[in-house]
């Protein structure tokens, strides 16, 4: 808009130039029809007749003139200056060589002529009119982009449908339906993981009681780390059903790494001998001390588990890492559970690294994996 303001602007002023060429014209052409009058004895009255006849422009007198100065100045040079004043043109004329001083006064149509204003106005208003209709036809745009950003963030909770026929409106009417179905297949799933853990723990409490009545004890013992295993899972199913659900708040506080990490320690059961802990800087974070502490012990235990050297355990002022010897990993797999390329069935179900995952992305948090040196390291950055 501002471009084709711009260009009427232009035209304006071309137009404004076009009076002021204008009037040093007639201003020549009545002196040159005057001098003839002078020459030809022509009266003073039958003179302005005659020029007012030829060039439609009036000769008057000073007093005649009136204030005509007070209005606005067009344009002047050595000897002619012209004024619009009070929707006429005023032409002053002052030739001190000839010691001629005269005043001209006409109607010019092109200096109050609106019309071209007139059109810049209903163009710019044509303008504005198109650009809130447009802004009014994708504004539901914005609202379904934040819609689908709360999406990747996890939240269900977000409703797009909208009336109307048009592509926007389909694209979010079906935007609302895949939520609604991912939602339901979310609820299935949270039920279904509910339903096993309940199903299954009694059966696990009975076979854990009757492993203890066997005299056989190397049976009993190989039963009862069977059912300490089924009861192992059912914890992780059970993390997982928390960690996944909308339905969780986390409880955030401001806490020492080093103190969440020792609460993993003493959730792992294992002496702080077990791994090396290096303290580069010493950092605070807003989290949650539990969920953020079983992170911390996935991690460390799956290092215990399946790294070759002694894991390295480094916090920093943003990042926290754990390191361990062992080959590369396919990073491609930790967003999957029960990944039996990641953790075989007789070690683990590729649960912690989910478990992990989720509870770090829910607190805004990224964990990364890289390989270094032969180094298996995954980090968390706050």
């Amino acid at each position: 808009m501002g471009v084709i303001n711009t260009l009427f602007y232009l035209q304006y002023g071309y137009e404004q130039e076009y009076v002021v060429e204008r009037a040093f014209k007639n201003v020549h052409e009545s002196t040159q029809l005057l001098h003839m009058s002078r020459v030809q004895r022509v009266p003073y009255e039958m003179a302005k007749k005659r020029l007012h006849d030829i060039l439609k422009m009036e000769m008057l007198r000073k007093e005649e003139a009136g204030d005509f100065q007070k209005g606005r100045l067009l344009g002047s040079d050595k000897d002619i200056k012209v004024y619009a004043y009070e929707g006429m043109i005023y032409l002053h004329l002052d030739d001190k060589r000839r010691a001629i001083k005269h005043y001209f006064r006409y109607m010019d149509e092109r200096l109050e002529d609106k019309r071209l204003l007139l059109f810049a106005l209903l163009i710019d208003l044509a303008v504005l009119s198109f650009f809130l209709y447009v802004i009014r036809r994708i504004w539901p745009l914005r609202e379904l982009k934040h819609a689908i950003k709360e999406f990747s963030r996890g939240g269900l909770d977000v409703h797009t449908s909208m009336s109307g026929k048009d592509e926007i409106a389909e694209v979010s009417n079906e935007f609302e339906n895949a939520i609604s179905t991912i939602r339901q297949l979310q609820e299935s799933r949270n039920l279904f993981l509910r339903n096993i853990m309940h199903e299954l723990k009694t059966p696990i409490a009975k076979g854990k009681l009757i492993s203890d009545l066997i005299d056989d004890e190397k049976n009993a013992q190989r039963l009862r780390k069977l059912f300490d295993r089924f009861e192992h899972l059912l914890g992780e199913f059970a993390k997982i059903e928390r960690v996944t659900s909308n339905e969780l708040r986390l409880k955030k506080k401001r806490f020492r790494t080093v103190d969440i990490l020792d609460n993993a320690l003493d959730i792992l059961m294992v002496d702080k001998d077990a791994i090396e802990i290096t303290i580069a800087d010493e950092s605070e974070i807003e989290a949650d001390f539990e969920l953020m502490s079983v992170a911390l012990k996935n991690l460390i235990d799956n290092a215990l588990k399946y790294g070759a050297s002694r894991p390295v355990v480094s916090i920093g002022r943003e990042s926290v890492t754990i390191a361990s010897l062992g080959d590369v990993l396919d990073e491609a797999l930790f967003g999957h559970v029960f990944n039996r390329k990641f953790e075989d069935s007789a070690k683990g179900l590729g649960l912690g690294i989910y478990i992990t995952k989720n509870i770090i992305e829910k607190h805004g948090f990224r964990l990364e994996y890289r390989h270094e040196e032969g180094m298996n390291l995954f980090s968390i950055y706050f």
